[in-house]
């Protein structure tokens, strides 16, 4: 029997770079760092990082494909250990609006762009007869 997917959000799976920044309570910045956005929804992003993040309250800022930056505020629902070297956590989104609704849009555009552009090179790279093998 599967799991049931409480959910209120479809997941939509990507792979970009983000930075984080994590405050305590009074806002003050305690920990920083980049980790890489796993999925994304309406509702909130996971994300996948080199160090546990401890706080409650994170920033999120990324720069889009004409080096505009946005940013992006939440709350950590929660952060576990996935292997000696990584964590993922859990970012649920603070105060859904137009800013939250671009930052989503373009992560997703950005995955698609950098997707489509990795299969196209290899497709030339493939048919390039100048191309050489690692193993000849």
């Amino acid at each position: 029997m599967e799991p049931i997917d409480r959910r209120k959000h479809k997941r939509i799976k990507t792979s970009n770079l983000i930075s984080y920044f994590s405050f305590d309570e009074t806002g003050k910045l305690i920990s920083r760092g980049l980790g890489i956005a796993l999925d994304i929804s309406k509702g909130g992003i996971l994300l996948e990082t080199p160090y546990a993040i401890e706080s409650g309250r994170i920033v999120l800022a990324v720069l889009d494909r004409e080096n505009n930056l946005l940013e992006v505020k939440g709350n950590l629902a929660y952060s576990v250990k996935k292997s000696p070297e990584m964590y993922r956590s859990g970012i649920e989104f603070i105060d859904i609006d137009e800013q939250v609704v671009e930052f989503i849009i373009n992560l997703i555009k950005g995955y698609k762009y950098r997707r489509y552009n990795l299969f196209i090179a290899i497709g030339q790279k493939i048919q390039d007869p100048q191309c050489q093998t690692i193993s000849g």
